[in-house]
């Protein structure tokens, strides 16, 4: 704990298999599940396609621009 609050870092203990405690993790699971059910539907494509849909909007949440 002292070396990382020596570099700036806050250490915080949460619960395994939590994601609800971090809501950023949360909101981008949400965005990425929410794009490829939208790319799955808009291409009349069946479930089974699922991981290149996850793939493609990985892909997509990652080259689109952020605020700096």
């Amino acid at each position: 704990r002292t070396l990382l609050s020596t570099h700036g870092t806050i250490f915080r203990l949460t619960c395994p298999y939590t994601s609800q405690q971090n809501d950023r993790a949360e909101c981008v699971l949400r965005t990425l599940n929410e794009s490829v059910r939208a790319l799955l539907f808009h291409a009349h494509m069946p479930a089974r396609f699922w991981p290149d849909a996850l793939a493609t909007a990985t892909l997509l949440l990652n080259i689109r621009p952020c605020k700096p």
